[in-house]
């Protein structure tokens, strides 16, 4: 898989070969070619190869000893972007790896700490991804006071204002519109739509209206779009995670039954539709399988992936099977030619997090961060 301005370029050439199919005219072809952001045409944007990307969320507590591993794992599969769904750092109280990395390990106060906060994960995350596009969710640690939206817009503007994200803003007629937590991007068929369900105002009317025009224009006929795959910090109601998602509020509840119908009716439609969140520190596919759910024949594709470095849960009861705690890592998604994803769990090692470690990170913290930090077990709770 090409990487980089060549990745960049190789798109351009499969959308010009998609327009010359249309027969648009040279002088528009060239255009086309040379434009550094083309927008919403998603003809363009089919490709016979699979290509994967990954997803997770939940980096805070130790996130800046297991994010590094991510990167370097994302890189080393040439994985096209990484999407994290939030949940940053505790915000509540400092995390451990972020005291291990100080100078003697120095204590913080809390709001030293908050002040400290969100720098930190750009220096011991994100900077870990070098030129890998990173996606940005909110998550509800994101809200914790003094924290707030828009705090959130202004310190990560550079990520809510990726090309892929502006081009798609002008594509949906909002050229120089408003920056907000959630948005879209468009690849290769396939819709990828970030949703902010971090706070209990969520979903407000406002998200709701984007929404549902997105999911229209996704619909419409020709709009070259086969794949709808929908990232959140909290899954929606009534998921086998449900004693720790969008059902703890009546608002999330009311409003993530209706996003939830929108969805399955793009299913129905003849869309792939896919649900990832995080929120919980643990990896569950098959999410909405659920007795509400299949009693009424809507199942949507569902995954919880929360383990980038947050304090590990403990399994709910009806999880499946094939669910996996007390690991760090991340969900891969392998894009087929005929926009059908197929998704499997890329765990961590030790060893892993050892590899790939900031010079400053004691090897003990990372044991700790690795086999403690967790519901099940003594030192961890």
């Amino acid at each position: 898989m090409v990487s980089g301005p060549f990745r960049f370029l190789a798109s351009r050439l499969r959308y010009a070969q998609c327009m010359f199919r249309l027969r648009v005219s040279p002088a528009l072809l060239a255009v086309i070619v040379i434009s550094a952001f083309t927008p919403y045409l998603a003809c363009a944007q089919t490709s016979g190869s699979p290509w994967t990307f990954a997803v997770s969320g939940d980096s805070r507590n130790c996130g800046d000893f297991v994010m590094p591993a991510i990167a370097a794992k994302v890189e080393a599969h040439k994985d096209v972007f990484y999407w994290h769904l939030g949940d940053f750092r505790a915000m509540s109280a400092p995390d451990q790896d972020m005291l291990a990395l100080r100078p003697g390990a120095s204590q913080l106060s809390i709001a030293a700490y908050q002040k400290l906060a969100w720098s930190d994960f750009l220096t011991h995350q994100m900077a870990a991804f070098g030129s890998v596009p990173v996606f940005l969710g909110r998550g509800n640690h994101e809200d914790v006071p003094p924290m707030t939206r828009t705090g959130y817009i202004g310190t990560f503007g550079k990520f809510l204002n990726l090309p892929e994200i502006v081009a798609q803003r002008k594509a949906d007629g909002g050229a120089g519109g408003s920056v907000q937590p959630w948005y879209h991007w468009t690849r290769d068929g396939v819709d990828f739509i970030t949703l902010d369900n971090s706070s209990q105002d969520e979903f407000s009317d406002a998200q709701l209206q984007w929404l549902r025009a997105v999911l229209d224009r996704d619909l419409a006929p020709n709009s070259g779009i086969r794949t709808i795959v929908a990232g959140m910090h909290e899954a929606l109601p009534h998921s086998t995670g449900s004693s720790h998602a969008m059902d703890d509020w009546p608002l999330g509840m009311r409003t993530g039954e209706q996003v939830y119908g929108w969805f399955y009716s793009a299913q129905a439609a003849g869309k792939h539709v896919y649900l990832i969140a995080s929120h919980s520190h643990y990896y569950s596919p098959n999410v909405f399988k659920t007795p509400f759910w299949s009693q009424q024949n809507k199942v949507v594709p569902g995954w919880i992936i929360g383990l980038a470095g947050a304090h590990r849960y403990v399994l709910p009861p009806a999880a499946d099977k094939q669910s996996r705690v007390d690991t760090y890592g991340y969900l891969q998604g392998t894009v087929q030619a005929d926009g059908s994803i197929a998704f499997a769990l890329q765990e961590l090692t030790e060893n892993d997090l050892l590899r790939s470690k900031w010079p400053n990170a004691p090897a003990a913290a990372i044991h700790e961060c690795y086999i403690h930090n967790s519901d099940n077990t003594p030192a961890g709770k």
